[in-house]
């Protein structure tokens, strides 16, 4: 009788330890979500479906396409004491699929010790428009901005943003709004730029109060500044359309000389192939190699000053180092 007590004891021993081990297998451990911080200088991938960069972070005024050649919409902050924190984002759509702007891109942005979520406009496929209603369609690459409006503050600098992208994957990015970041290449005149529909050689850059083609005749026309108290940065391009199809320069490339506080976006004059008269239309035919000038009046108090010009061709954004050229 006493063995078989014994027994009973050392099996209810070793179905209570067996109970115990099997409850501490069967808890479960919650993960918590990884956050990535973002890098300016790397291309990220989203499982298939999605790439995206950095290609610009700023303080504006407005909510802009890229290309402002012609007339455009943009966006104002509702309250004139405002302004955008706003950061761009080359997208490239790697699936099949359609996607909203909303089941790509959500977040909050921090900024003097307020938190703002993240609204969202995409430029169109030639970077002359703002929608905030359009589509990432497949296979396609676009620019999308990343936006909040704030109250003006002089004192906070620095902003943390929170992104989750195709609701996966969470990244955070602090920047200070003092170090506008631009994903842009530096060019020297002399240099070629490779594009995928065309090759770009970079000319010449001068200040000019008029501009005349390179062979002028006994008789030809020319194209002065608006004012007497102006002057042209002129940056000549010339443009070997490599695609089998016709390039309006004015969709296809986009100029814009910043000094002082302000932006002048070009003029474009287009050289006939002869180079013997000029023209504000036309466009470049299949396969033909054709002189541009881009024009950008300053006033001539500003001729002396330094400011910065940039390039902006088939979505990728140069800084024409041309002060220096100017100087040898």
């Amino acid at each position: 009788m006493k063995k078989i007590i014994v027994f009973v004891m050392v099996i209810l021993l070793l179905c209570g330890c067996t109970s115990s081990e099997t409850t501490k297998t069967n808890a479960t451990t919650t993960k918590q979500p990884t956050v990535e911080t973002l890098d300016t200088a790397q291309t990220y991938t989203i499982d298939d479906q999605l790439e995206f960069e950095i290609i610009k972070t700023s303080l504006t005024k407005e909510i802009a396409p890229t290309n402002k050649n012609k007339t455009y919409q943009y966006l104002q902050p509702i309250d004139k004491q405002h302004i955008f924190i706003d950061m761009i984002l080359k997208t490239k759509n790697l699936s099949d699929k359609e996607y909203e702007l909303h089941n790509i891109y959500q977040g909050t942005m921090h900024f003097a010790q307020e938190e703002h979520d993240i609204e969202l406009a995409i430029e169109s496929s030639y970077f002359t428009q703002l929608s905030t209603t359009d589509t990432l369609k497949p296979q396609e690459e676009r620019y999308v901005h990343l936006y909040c409006e704030v109250t003006k503050n002089e004192n906070e600098k620095d902003v943390q943003m929170n992104l989750k992208i195709m609701n996966q994957k969470e990244y955070q990015y602090t920047f200070s709004l003092e170090d506008v970041h631009e994903d842009s290449q530096v060019k020297s005149i002399g240099d070629v730029i490779s594009c995928t529909n065309s090759q770009i050689v970079l000319l010449d850059c001068q200040q000019s109060e008029r501009i005349e083609p390179s062979q002028k005749g006994l008789f030809y026309s020319y194209h002065p500044t608006e004012n007497d108290n102006q002057i042209f940065v002129v940056l000549s391009l010339e443009i070997q359309n490599q695609s089998s199809l016709d390039i309006d320069p004015s969709q296809y490339l986009y100029c814009e000389y910043q000094i002082d506080e302000d932006i002048i976006h070009s003029q474009i004059i287009l050289e006939s192939e002869d180079h013997e008269s000029i023209s504000k239309k036309g466009s470049i035919l299949a396969g033909q190699k054709r002189t541009l000038y881009l024009a950008m009046p300053i006033l001539k108090t500003q001729a002396n000053k330094e400011g910065t010009l940039e390039l902006f061709v088939e979505g990728n954004t140069y800084e024409i180092d041309w002060q220096s050229y100017q100087n040898m």
